[in-house]
């Protein structure tokens, strides 16, 4: 089974959650793990963090403070202290992905990639609303564009507007 908690209190145990905790992962303090969520390998979540929505962290992943992760995928020995907020994009179904040694301070949602030591700090936010992918790493910016964004679609000419008819004035 594998995985230690603190007390019943930091994993869901709602009949229809499939929250769980595997290998030396641990949940201590006030820290809540709920709503599909799962940690693996040695990861740590602490204080009064809070992991949900189908989140998934591994390798030495660390989540600490007051952070929030919703939905993100968190491995190697990504971070998010203080504040931060690491949120799926709930319209275009955009998972965050940080590994390295980056860390998020700040806030972080939609389809972006945090590699090596990138690094948000506390009141940044990265928000990726696109169907592209936002890549960073360390100080290197980039984006892959989605396939389907390159693809031309067909369209239905638009209906012309009706003519006007001309007509002449008779006067009297």
């Amino acid at each position: 089974m594998g995985g230690f908690v603190e007390s019943e209190s930091n994993l869901s145990f709602e009949p229809d959650d499939t929250a769980w905790i595997f290998d030396d992962a641990i949940a201590c303090n006030d820290a809540y793990v709920d709503k599909g969520a799962v940690l693996r390998g040695e990861v740590v979540v602490c204080d009064n963090a809070y992991i949900s929505m189908g989140a998934v962290l591994s390798g030495h992943a660390r989540v600490e403070d007051n952070a929030y992760v919703r939905g993100a995928v968190l491995n190697a020995s990504a971070r998010a202290s203080g504040f931060s907020m690491i949120l799926n994009d709930k319209d275009t179904m955009g998972v965050p992905i940080l590994s390295g040694h980056c860390a998020v301070y700040g806030k972080v949602s939609g389809d972006v990639r945090l590699t090596g030591s990138a690094l948000v700090i506390s009141g940044e936010e990265i928000r990726n609303d696109t169907l592209d992918t936002l890549v960073i790493s360390g100080k290197n910016r980039s984006v892959i564009r989605d396939s389907s964004r390159d693809e031309l679609a067909s369209q239905q000419p638009a209906p012309s507007p009706p003519k006007k008819q001309k007509g002449c004035e008779m006067s009297r």
